[in-house]
């Protein structure tokens, strides 16, 4: 039996009736009526897929009757009936939300290609409406997680902004700290859930290409551009345009970018129309944009026009009490992908809570996965964890060092000498110090314990 129920309205008797032995025969759920008042009356208690009507009919004509269903049910396909004569009443149907026309005379094929293709239609409709149900159930405020106070400001944070859909974001944060997870979270929980969300890698795409990537090009703009192209801002248009690493972006395209902002409007790639579009923008960047401005690499009108709402994700280190339950959530996720269902000992939690994660949450899902894949019985040990050795700031033989290597040594110096002081001002009263310092009491104690600061007496 045909999951799709259809409803004919035709005042032809026969017509109806005909129409209704050939879907029939296709194995699709008819209702055929005569009387367009009647038809009305059932569109309101029925939930129908599909109506197929008559144009010109009595009481109440097609167009009129078009109108009433569309109010009640905007989501409802329509499909209307036209003698040849009349097809200019089709097109204003169309206008006025129908999905498609037939013309009669038809055939019989005709009519059933025409029924079956509104159906294909519907169900991508309905997939889409599920997937982004679906989103919006991921991208839940709440799927935000960590119990940290961090994590709560940035919870906090998320909430307030996602009820106002116009300001522009700009989110910062190390790489892997789930800047995209937070710029969805806000575009699923806003106005704007129903419409597109559209995210450019600002360093993934060649800078030659940028310009075209964002705003579109007309045929022949340049060498390649065979067609009309619709650029990010256009597919984005009622939506949220999401940045990533938009301190990447060159200074002349910093420039045209930045009008956009300002105005919501530009020309495509070789051509002279203004384009104006309602865009939610969130930008996200890994850099620290203010030394970025201060060294002339980014634009500080830009910046600023992007900074609107800044949100800081801090790096996983700084909130090691978060990775207990980021453990239990991957974990949990693994399991509902089918992998294996395992837990993890104590012992390898602790190991976990005191390694640094220089590759933050993501690293930390990454070498779950790893474990789950890798470890022999049902609970992971600490040596099933496979994590990357320290780096050592001091070594009896030179060995070869990156930069990113001797910041994060920099900054685990720099940290350490900062809670030093701390305990040293506040007498080693932790509970002073972590208040002063802005982090968890429990992430102080790790922090004691990783870089072996040791009370003096």
């Amino acid at each position: 039996m045909s999951r799709h129920q259809v409803l004919i309205i035709d005042d032809e008797k026969v017509q109806a009736a005909i129409l209704q032995e050939i879907l029939t025969s296709e194995g699709i759920g008819v209702t055929a009526l005569s009387d367009s008042a009647k038809a009305l009356e059932l569109v309101k208690e029925v939930d129908f897929d599909l109506v197929v009507t008559d144009l010109r009919m009595p009481r109440i004509g097609g167009l009129e009757l078009l109108r009433s269903m569309k109010t009640l049910k905007p989501s409802l396909t329509v499909i209307v009936m036209t003698a040849y004569g009349t097809i200019e009443t089709a097109v204003q149907a169309m206008r006025e939300g129908a999905y498609d026309y037939v013309t009669k005379p038809f055939s019989k094929d005709e009519f059933v290609m025409t029924v079956k293709r509104a159906f294909k239609s519907i169900e991508m409709e309905n997939e889409n409406r599920y997937l982004k149900g679906e989103l919006g159930l991921k991208y839940q405020a709440g799927n935000i997680l960590g119990k940290s106070q961090a994590m709560q400001n940035v919870l906090r944070m998320v909430r307030r902004v996602s009820s106002d859909d116009k300001a522009t974001i700009l989110i910062t944060g190390e790489t892997g700290t789930g800047k995209s997870v937070v710029a969805r979270t806000i575009h699923y929980n806003s106005a704007r859930k129903e419409e597109p969300f559209v995210e450019v890698n600002c360093a993934a795409i060649p800078e030659g290409l940028l310009e075209s990537e964002f705003f579109g090009h007309e045929k022949g703009a340049f060498t390649g551009a065979t067609a009309h192209r619709v650029g990010r801002f256009e597919l984005a248009d009622r939506g949220t345009l999401f940045l990533d690493e938009v301190a990447e972006m060159n200074g002349q395209l910093q420039g045209k970018f930045l009008h956009v902002v300002e105005t919501r409007a530009f020309e495509r790639v070789g051509g002279t129309k203004t384009v104006k579009v309602d865009v939610r923008i969130i930008a996200a960047t890994n850099r620290d944009l203010q030394e970025e401005v201060r060294t002339g690499r980014f634009r500080g009108d830009l910046f600023y026009r992007l900074n609107v709402i800044p949100i800081h994700l801090p790096p996983l280190r700084e909130r090691l009490e978060d990775i207990p339950i980021l453990v239990e959530h991957f974990l949990e996720k693994f399991r509902q992908e089918g992998r294996r269902h395992v837990q993890i000992s104590p012992e390898a939690t602790q190991k976990l809570m005191e390694y640094d994660y220089p590759g933050n949450v993501r690293e930390l899902e990454n070498l779950l996965e790893r474990a789950v894949i890798l470890c022999d019985g049902g609970i992971i040990s600490p040596d099933e964890l496979y994590l990357m050795p320290k780096e050592k700031s001091v070594s009896a033989e030179p060995s070869p060092r990156t930069f990113k290597m001797v910041g994060r040594q920099a900054i685990e110096n720099a940290e350490k000498g900062v809670i030093l002081e701390a305990l040293r001002r506040h007498h080693w009263n932790k509970s002073r110090v972590a208040e002063e310092l802005q982090i968890d009491y429990k992430t102080l104690r790790l922090k004691i314990k990783r870089y072996e600061i040791d009370r003096e007496y």
